[in-house]
């Protein structure tokens, strides 16, 4: 048996693994999925969040009060792959494995901004999304919120329509932290580092997930096919097979 800790990617919330958890929990697992700061039905207002420790305080506060003798098996989904790289620099010694799915995988010194900025050189543009400027105009954006085209067009075009009305409901804007991610290789990079790829992403495309692949290399590599960016709605009973079998190995 093993303990997923579960962390969502921009805009979403513990819910969007609802999936995949129920997966792992009926295979035997023990499944925690959380709220990042202003995600899901954390009260923090996106804007007022300005440093990833603060975004990633719920998972902090997790590992904090985790039993002395338990690891687990930390997933991460698109940005979370920065809470990923966060919390493996502090609790190292309790994370069995780190799995990136189709997530950002960034180098040590790498800003929220930079990847932004690489991925919408790569896309052209985020459409119909909104940038938010709760410092006014004249100072960096503080949160970002995806358009429901961009989203069904970008990020979940093979999603069954029924998760992207649930998506639509219940989005939140996401902060936009202006530090960059720190870490070392004695911590960081003692870590099992596991990348699951979306072969059909559009917004993390192939190519730039190779990239991130290629320039830090993890332990291991899975590919699942026909997967769209939001893999936890379009493909989730490969992802939780995918999990399983890192399970295996991990405990």
């Amino acid at each position: 048996m093993c303990h997923f800790v579960m962390v969502h990617g921009s805009g979403y919330g513990a819910w969007c693994w609802y999936k995949v958890a129920d997966l792992l929990l009926k295979a035997g697992h023990n499944v925690s999925s959380l709220d990042m700061a202003g995600g899901g039905i954390d009260p923090r207002d996106a804007d007022t969040i300005s440093s990833l420790q603060e975004y990633n305080q719920p998972l902090t506060d997790f590992f904090t009060a985790l039993p002395s003798d338990e690891k687990v098996v930390l997933v991460g989904h698109s940005a979370g792959g920065f809470n990923l790289s966060f919390t493996m620099e502090r609790f190292p010694d309790r994370i069995a494995a780190a799995v990136f799915v189709t997530a950002f995988m960034p180098l040590s010194g790498t800003t929220f901004s930079d990847v932004i900025t690489e991925v919408a050189s790569i896309v052209g543009d985020f459409g119909d999304s909104t940038y938010y400027y709760g410092n006014g105009k004249e100072n960096p954006a503080t949160s970002f919120r995806f358009g429901t085209q961009f989203t069904r067009h970008f990020l979940s075009q093979n999603s069954p329509s029924w998760d992207l009305m649930l998506w639509d409901s219940l989005e939140r804007k996401f902060p936009l932290w202006q530090e960059p991610l720190l870490y070392t290789v004695k911590n960081y990079g003692s870590v099992k580092r596991i990348y699951v790829v979306a072969k059909e992403d559009k917004l993390l495309v192939e190519a730039y997930q190779r990239k991130m692949i290629a320039e830090n290399p993890p332990q291991m590599v899975y590919e699942i096919e026909g997967s769209d960016h939001t893999i936890v709605f379009s493909k989730p009973l490969h992802l939780a097979e995918v999990l399983i079998q890192i399970a295996k190995i991990c405990v």
